[in-house]
């Protein structure tokens, strides 16, 4: 079958349940893996940098639950009316969305994207894993009862055992089916560990989503910070140019994008070297 475009990448199956789209320069650098398993689950494997912001817009028609485990991300997920949610950071999540609620991914320009991420029905998750209800969070098994809610998601810290996964299974050797065959084997081994971290560690940092006012003074003081990265302006200043104080600014920052200023400074000076790398034939 001929390549066909997805975004800025082409896309191709390499195998019966594997679609491969590779991105190339100038489009990009890396491949995302789409992987059906069968036919209540769908994972997407991603090592990779596009150039350009692409958004993806989608509604299910059935609760959902879905499982990110990133190493390396840039995104902005919308779900309904709820504040957005930015994933920047290392972690694993575990959500659950109810049945047609309009979704939507803003995947940053030039952020490179490595991780894993699956959807699976809501209704056949614990079927799937062979698990009973008393195996379940009440978060999940309310998802799995068709009482799935938005209120909370939960999300922790990736540790060595999950990075090494992760990236095991980026740089994995196996082709066709048998790489299909591994996928399955590490992707129950990730959900094991997320339900470990969200039934035994009562004190696991559990996400909630920014207030709008907190939203808006964090989002103010990335726009300004964007346009001034290279030589950032004082945080006092910053703060009194937005309305707010210094301490509340760091807080609200931090907890929208999960990076203190400085360090969103020193990312966003990364991702210019990557997207002059990709543009350019500079060292």
């Amino acid at each position: 079958m001929a390549p066909r475009c997805r975004e800025d990448g082409l896309s191709q199956p390499i195998s019966r349940n594997v679609v491969r789209t590779v991105y190339q320069h100038p489009r990009g650098s890396g491949v995302t893996d789409t992987v059906r398993l069968g036919g209540d689950s769908l994972v997407n494997v991603i090592n990779c940098v596009v150039p350009r912001a692409a958004q993806w817009t989608y509604a299910a028609q059935e609760a959902l639950i879905t499982l990110r485990a990133s190493l390396a991300c840039d995104v902005e997920f919308r779900y309904g009316s709820a504040a957005p949610l930015v994933v920047n950071r290392p972690e694993l999540t575990l959500t659950c969305i109810p049945p047609n609620l309009p979704m939507s991914a803003n995947i940053t320009a030039g952020a490179r994207q490595q991780g894993i991420v699956a959807v699976f029905r809501a209704r056949s998750f614990a079927q799937r894993f062979g698990l009973l209800p008393e195996d379940l969070p009440p978060e999940l098994l309310a998802a799995t009862e068709g009482r799935a809610n938005m209120g909370r998601i939960a999300s922790f810290p990736i540790d060595h055992r999950v990075a090494a996964l992760v990236a095991d299974t980026l740089d994995s050797r196996l082709h066709g089916e048998l790489r299909t065959v591994q996928l399955a084997g590490r992707l129950a081994e990730l959900v094991a560990y997320a339900l470990e971290a969200m039934l035994h560690q009562h004190g696991a940092r559990t996400a909630t989503l920014p207030r709008r006012r907190d939203l808006d003074l964090a989002r103010a003081a990335q726009a300004r910070l964007d346009s001034d990265y290279r030589r950032p302006p004082n945080f006092a200043d910053l703060a009194r140019e937005i309305g707010t104080s210094q301490n509340k600014l760091k807080a609200v920052f931090k907890q929208a994008y999960g990076l203190t200023m400085a360090d969103y400074c020193l990312e966003r000076r990364v991702r210019e070297a990557q997207q002059l790398l990709m543009e350019a034939t500079l060292t």
